[in-house]
């Protein structure tokens, strides 16, 4: 392996178990599933089953605050107010819930994450003054941006 090169390398993307579409590299580099299969890779296409459920109700029509939900929202399919998508809320997560007081989410898990990755900052640098003291510095944030921008030194005076 050494004379060839491949000592220390990651395996070959074709050879990974799980999906394309699965993995980190899908929010970074997204491809379509015939771009991912016409470079080797693999794609995952799973559709999850209907949850055998008591009743579904609307995400909109949820309670506000979560001392209004009723234990038996374990046997609920709740649909995503974003995608129209099912899920369930399991024991471990309400339990969460009722702890912080958080109120059920209102949108699928998937949707969420999709949220959560939409607020990153993209995988890119602007050349930006430090606010306070000018040092010229690269930031993930762009200059039309509100976030106050600091070096870390200024950064490293304000926090300690």
């Amino acid at each position: 392996m050494g004379k060839t090169g491949e000592w220390g390398q990651f395996f070959p993307a074709k050879y990974s178990l799980f999906g394309y579409n699965e993995t980190v590299a899908q929010e970074y580099a997204p491809l379509t599933r015939d771009q991912a299969l016409s470079q080797g890779l693999t794609w995952f296409d799973y559709e999850p089953q209907i949850p055998n459920v008591t009743r579904v109700i609307p995400a909109e029509k949820l309670p506000e605050t979560i001392d209004k939900i009723p234990d038996d929202v374990l046997n609920w399919a709740i649909k995503c107010e974003a995608t129209g998508r099912l899920f369930k809320i399991i024991a471990q997560e309400l339990r969460l819930y009722r702890k912080q007081n958080i109120p059920l989410p209102y949108f699928h898990p998937e949707e969420r994450h999709r949220q959560r990755i939409a607020m990153r900052p993209p995988r890119k640098t602007w050349h930006r003054l430090c606010q306070k003291c000018q040092k010229p510095i690269d930031s993930v944030y762009s200059p039309d941006r509100p976030e106050i921008v600091y070096c870390e030194q200024c950064y490293l005076k304000e926090v300690y």
